[in-house]
Order: structure tokens, then C-alpha cells, then sequence
């Protein structure tokens, strides 16, 4: 399992699946793919559903994928969160509130 870009037709939309857990270790090879994505990209679904264990390397990705999907006028949404990422999200919104971090614990519909 790694991680898997899907592209929507048009190239509007991209799906970046991550098939394992996200600590700095694997962090840059996710950013990496991110970054990979043409520049017609404006909605970004970052799927965690294979996702049990975060460390704050999360909180880093998310960070450097929303900046790079807003600097195009795009939208990062995440889907598939399980109990553990969830809860590391939902840390980061109670004690930042101002860096939006509940946003991502609520994104919006499909692409």
C-alpha cells in the first residue's frame, strides 16, 4: 500500500490516496505527489481511510497541500478519517482554533 493520485476527467479533481500510516518519515514522498499534480487541479481529496496512526506530520501535510490547492484558487477537502487521525485534528482545532483546523474535520460534499 502507498499512495495512489486519481485524476477526475477534465483534470479538475484529483483524489491522493494514502495507504499507510503519516509520520515524517513518509510525509515528503506524500507532499511529493501532491506536488506532482497539474496545475488544472483545483479540488484536492486527500482520502485517509487506510490511515490508523498520525503523528503531527499531519498537521504539516495538510498544512503544505491546502497552501499549495488555495495558491491555485482550489479546495482541499479529507475524507476517510478514522478515530486516531481524527482525534489528532480535532486536538490541533482545540487548541488553534484560528488556523481552521475544524474545517478539515468537516469538508465538504464530493468532487
Amino acid at each position: 500500500m502507498g499512495t495512489r493520485i486519481s485524476l477526475s476527467p477534465g483534470g479538475h479533481a484529483a483524489t491522493l490516496t494514502v495507504g499507510h500510516d503519516i509520520d515524517d518519515r513518509v510525509r515528503p514522498a506524500i507532499e511529493n505527489a501532491a506536488a506532482q499534480l497539474p496545475p488544472s487541479v483545483r479540488r484536492l481529496t486527500l482520502d485517509l481511510a487506510d490511515v490508523g496512526f498520525v503523528d503531527s506530520a499531519l498537521l504539516h501535510l495538510v498544512r503544505t497541500i491546502d497552501r499549495s490547492v488555495t495558491d491555485r484558487g482550489g479546495l482541499l477537502r479529507i475524507v476517510g478519517l478514522r478515530p486516531q487521525p481524527r482525534r489528532v485534528l480535532t486536538l490541533a482545532a482545540d487548541l488553534c482554533p484560528e488556523a481552521r483546523w475544524e474545517a478539515y474535520l468537516t469538508s465538504p460534499g464530493p468532487n
